[in-house]
């Protein structure tokens, strides 16, 4: 084995050692090169699991660029939207009428980020009531607010443009044509699902496993455009091969390279004092900026996002570098924050590395 996967596997078994994680997998494409690998426990709970690395994990707001943000740019480029269309246009009960696709795609339509006492939800009305009444919390282009409620909407958007849902749609345009066998909503093979969080409310007091860890999700039947993707680090290399490849997946194009190209195009930056580096965002994308889970060392062309749950990935165009990790972080809860500082670390690692 190349001695320098052995150290980045050796790197993710000392996170597990030290509870970053019960266990996680990941896929590196360096180059031509491609590599995938698993550490520790798929679960701890009710019993320890290994895991390996067919484990399906829950993507949580990985969800938002995966599937959302792809079909939206398909979209674009079936002549099907614009991004500066107002959302009310494909939404008539949204009430916010001068927020456009373009606002939610980037989180400056100044939305609140979450539905308070989530929780608590009991049907998937309540869920698109709040969104399309809820008030503004900054004006419109004012500041980038992280929304889930923009994502749920644009999900809504796209079903009501296509005429069917959105996992039937993300199955038939994206995880179809990239080979992404295991990745879809609800997923059916629930042993071989890595287990998240054990709820403890009026809605459940299960430990989720093979159900959506998101409450927002859970109450709208797995399916929604913030999150609800299962999938495994190998269905991720296939998609981020795709965007590295400018839209092309083994001969079959998913993608324009012209809305690979826009990807990659900073849309949105919110300064912080005296911070060259700021909170920068493209359409659904983080783009390297503060805080970067990819790491500090990676080239200023990298999209990247993260999931609650504990999984990441970012694409670094310049350095023709992507990595995956999936992880479930928030087993057996979701107090446990020691991810955040590892990725990064990681990813310095990878770029130090591979590059």
């Amino acid at each position: 084995m190349n001695s320098k996967i052995e150290t980045l596997n050796k790197l993710m078994q000392e996170a597990v050692d030290n509870g970053v994680f019960p266990g996680a997998t990941y896929c590196l494409i360096a180059g031509r090169k491609r590599y995938t690998g698993a550490v520790g426990y798929k679960a701890l709970l009710p019993k320890k699991e290994e895991n390996y690395t067919d484990t399906i994990y829950d993507m949580a707001s990985v969800s938002k660029v995966v599937a959302t943000t792809t079909l939206l740019m398909q979209l674009l480029e079936n002549g099907k939207i614009r991004l500066f269309d107002k959302v009310s246009t494909y939404l008539p009960d949204f009430k916010s009428e001068d927020i456009t696709i373009f606002d939610l795609m980037t989180h400056t339509s100044g939305l609140v980020p979450d539905i308070p006492k989530a929780n608590a939800l009991t049907k998937a009305d309540e869920v698109f009531d709040f969104a399309y009444k809820v008030p503004l919390k900054a004006a419109k282009g004012e500041k980038i607010i992280y929304s889930d409620i923009g994502f749920i909407l644009l999900g809504k958007m796209i079903e009501a443009i296509l005429g069917m849902s959105l996992d039937r749609a993300a199955k038939l345009y994206i995880f179809s044509k990239l080979d992404m066998k295991d990745t879809t909503y609800n997923p059916k093979n629930v042993d071989r699902c890595a287990p998240t969080e054990k709820r403890n409310d009026a809605i459940s007091k299960e430990l989720l496993r093979g159900k959506v860890h998101d409450e927002k999700a859970y109450i709208l039947n797995g399916v929604a455009g913030h999150a609800g993707v299962f999938s495994t680090s190998d269905d991720i290399g296939n998609f981020m091969e795709m965007i590295l490849n400018d839209g092309v997946y083994k001969g079959k194009r998913v993608l324009s390279k012209a809305s690979i190209d826009l990807l990659f195009t900073p849309q949105v930056e919110e300064k912080t004092g005296i911070m060259l580096c700021g909170s920068k965002r493209g359409l659904g994308w983080i783009l390297k900026s503060d805080y970067p889970s990819c790491g500090d060392l990676a080239s200023n062309n990298t999209i990247l996002h993260t999931g609650f749950t504990g999984t990441n990935l970012f694409i670094d165009r310049d350095n023709k570098i992507a990595f995956c990790m999936l992880s479930n972080r928030v087993h057996p809860t979701r107090e446990n924050l020691k991810i955040i500082p590892f990725r990064s670390k990681l990813g310095n690692y990878i770029i130090a590395n591979f590059a």
